[in-house]
């Protein structure tokens, strides 16, 4: 089984793989990805482009590389998963998630929630749902735990 396991680097994310590879043994490959969804510059200027030098762009952009690389390496850090390969796209996340799992033939996708309903939903979008409603392949969506205080 091949599982594509989106990744943001966050503790959220970072529990939602944990989970996702108990729930998943045993995935005979796995593959994390992170979505940069901004290029750095894009949208830094006005008609006659961005305001940022050709050695700043540079500059934001490999940083937004190390970052990227750094969410990879926590999320992987966090599996035991024998065979792990890491990939970086650039664009919208949901429709990449969706894209690279069709690309990769993956058996299944696993995305985290924050678990918005209403409104809040409505309003700020929701990857899961996307992913959920235009995967090529069945999506496990791990919600996190929402403990009650007690009395």
């Amino acid at each position: 089984m091949h599982a594509l396991i989106a990744t943001d680097g966050s503790d959220r994310s970072l529990r939602a793989a944990r989970r996702a590879a108990e729930l998943l043994r045993p995935a005979d490959q796995v593959t994390l990805l992170t979505v940069v969804t901004e290029v750095p510059g894009d949208d830094a200027g006005g008609f006659e482009g961005s305001v940022y030098t050709p050695e700043e762009m540079e500059r934001e952009w490999n940083a937004e590389m190390a970052e990227a690389r750094e969410e990879l390496e926590r999320t992987a850090g966090a599996l035991s998963t024998a065979r792990v390969d890491k990939r970086i796209e650039v664009g919208e996340v949901a429709g990449t998630i969706c894209h690279v799992a069709e690309e990769l033939g993956a058996d299944v996708v696993v995305v985290g929630s924050h678990g918005r309903t209403g409104l809040e939903r409505l309003f700020l979008g929701s990857v899961s749902e996307h992913v959920v409603r235009h995967a090529p392949c069945p999506v496990l969506v791990v919600r996190e735990k929402h403990h009650q205080k007690e009395p």
